[in-house]
């Protein structure tokens, strides 16, 4: 399994890897237009300060993954390979698995009627967030789920 591995020493906080992920999610996956889309695109993918540190808000792809119990309408699952895997289609906007997520890596979507998670960019050789980290505080690992 691929992981996005954070060494946060190395991140400028430059929001690179936001913008990053919002466009090859967006229906353009072109910078320009994309900022003129309706819902707007959204970033499954954060930076943040936690107590005078930065850390990465993303999918963890959890062993144990509390959005798949809590998502009713089972929109959320895993894959062969251990990937937890949103299908937009299926999602009612209910939000529990927003709640029982304990990183918040689900997000709402830019219209605020589904939920959005980190698909780890699977149809790509390279998550989008890594290949736009000119740091390198991005990496991609083989990795287990955690």
């Amino acid at each position: 399994m691929k992981k996005v591995s954070f060494k946060a020493d190395r991140c400028t906080a430059c929001g690179s890897c936001s913008v990053a992920c919002a466009i090859v999610h967006s229906r353009s996956k072109d910078v320009n237009r994309a900022a003129d889309e309706w819902p707007a695109p959204r970033a499954r993918i954060d930076i943040q300060e936690k107590g005078g540190k930065l850390v990465i808000v993303r999918c963890r792809n959890c062993k144990k993954a509390k959005c798949i119990d809590a998502c009713e309408p089972k929109a959320i699952s895993r894959n062969a390979e251990g990937y937890v895997l949103f299908n937009e289609t299926l999602c009612n906007g209910c939000w529990k698995c927003i709640e029982a997520c304990p990183f918040k890596a689900v997000v709402r979507s830019g219209d605020e009627k589904k939920a959005l998670k980190c698909d780890s960019c699977l149809d790509r050789k390279t998550p989008a967030c890594v290949d736009a980290c000119h740091t390198e505080a991005l990496k991609v690992e083989e990795g287990a789920a955690e």
